[in-house]
């Protein structure tokens, strides 16, 4: 066994599992089935993941082999990609495929476009946005311009977060939406105002992020499960900030 090449890969697989949605649990987990899966034995594989780190290394006769990387850029949530690299790792794990076969399924993870494409995520972001500002009381009306916001919103969320950290970016994505929600009452072509801001910024709300924060807590993994709480509070509150703002600057329009 090369353990240099099983760490990597199994780094390789971390970092991909991180960036793409996946509780620190779940990583550690997935990178334990990986290294047992190439020769390691199971109690010679110890892992310590957080959101911004990752620390593995293997104990061999000829000592212990440590790697550290540093988790860097934006994350880019992927939920079947996720399934894809747990999938990889159970069948590494049951020696169905090599540890060669797992680098080049990892390369192939890793370049695949995302399965829904890029109109199609945008016209379900505008259809869920228009859908709950009518659950929320909202007429027709109410619904194209709260579908507008969500689009807006979602198109800046994914384009900034880019070149921005997140929390500007879902501060200018939420003010946006709300704008239009404002913008929209002021010239009186809509009826309800509060349904089209909430409708808009609804699916900006870390959701997912405060799942996983609660897991990792249930779990153990308590400096994770705080960090990821934080990011959830700070998203929170940059939404908050900018529907402030929003409806601070309505009377001055009318």
């Amino acid at each position: 066994m090369d353990e240099e090449r099983v760490l990597r890969l199994c780094m390789q697989t971390g970092l991909l599992l991180l960036r793409y949605g996946g509780e620190t649990s779940r990583v550690e987990e997935t990178m334990a089935h990986m290294a047992v899966g190439a020769g390691a034995p199971a109690d010679s594989v110890q892992s310590f993941v957080t959101p911004t780190g990752i620390f593995i290394s293997i104990t061999t006769p000829k000592g212990t082999l440590t790697h550290l990387t540093r988790v860097t850029g934006p994350a880019s949530m992927n939920l079947e990609k996720v399934t894809l690299l747990n999938d990889l790792s159970r069948r590494l794990q049951r020696r169905a495929c090599t540890v060669n076969e797992a680098f080049a399924e990892l390369e192939r993870i890793e370049k695949a476009p995302p399965i829904y494409r890029h109109w199609i995520q945008m016209t379900a972001a505008a259809l869920s946005s228009g859908s709950f500002t009518v659950i929320l009381g909202g007429t027709g009306s109410d619904f194209m311009w709260g579908a507008l916001g969500g689009l807006l919103a979602q198109e800046t969320t994914r384009w900034l977060t880019r070149y921005a950290p997140r929390f500007f970016s879902v501060l200018l994505a939420s003010l946006l939406g709300a704008l239009v929600a404002v913008f929209s009452s002021v010239m009186g072509y809509t009826h309800n105002e509060g349904a089209i801001i909430i409708g808009a910024i609804l699916p900006l709300l870390p959701g997912l992020a405060v799942t996983n924060s609660i897991r990792d807590l249930l779990a153990g993994d308590l400096l994770s499960g705080v960090a990821r709480g934080a990011e959830a509070l700070f998203t929170s509150v940059a939404i908050a900030i900018a529907v402030a703002v929003a409806i601070g600057i309505s009377p001055r329009l009318s």
